[in-house]
């Protein structure tokens, strides 16, 4: 049931994502969405199997939703707001902006927790907030860095 209602609001929300005029190069969104996927991928091996503070509940299902969450789900939430980011001018909204994704993307994580699809052994919203402004952050940055190399050219 969870996967069903999951892929649903996935395929809905890349529907919006493909029909919505975004400012971001084809080229930079398959870099955010390369960047964002290695760094949850090894931030998530961490945080699941070797400090053991999240596990993974059983059934095929929940793999599915954990799976399709880390590879399309997150990448997608993030570079929307991404794509919000460069229409703001002035620092202090894209600051706040990049507050706000984290905030969504730890609520989104619990989300999960409270609805099964991961269990919780040790994880706090310390855990959270630090893991997602890593990626958040460290993502923001290399996409600067690659935007000011691909206009170089």
């Amino acid at each position: 049931m969870i996967l069903s209602v999951f892929i649903f609001i996935l395929v809905f929300l890349t529907i919006v994502f493909c029909n919505y005029k975004k400012r971001l190069h084809l080229f930079e969104i398959f870099f955010i969405w390369m960047t964002i996927w290695l760094i949850t991928h090894s931030v998530s091996s961490i945080i699941m199997v070797n400090l053991d503070l999240l596990s993974l509940s059983q059934g095929k299902s929940n793999f599915w939703t954990y799976f399709f969450k880390r590879l399309l789900f997150y990448p997608l939430i993030i570079i929307i707001f991404f794509d919000i980011s460069i229409r703001i001018k002035n620092g202090v909204g894209k600051f706040a902006l990049i507050v706000i994704n984290i905030c969504v993307m730890t609520s989104l994580e619990y989300l999960f927790i409270y609805l099964g699809v991961l269990k919780n052994n040790k994880y706090t919203i310390f855990h959270s907030l630090l893991e997602w402004s890593f990626t958040i952050f460290l993502t923001y940055i290399l996409w600067q860095w690659y935007r000011k190399k691909r206009l170089m050219r």
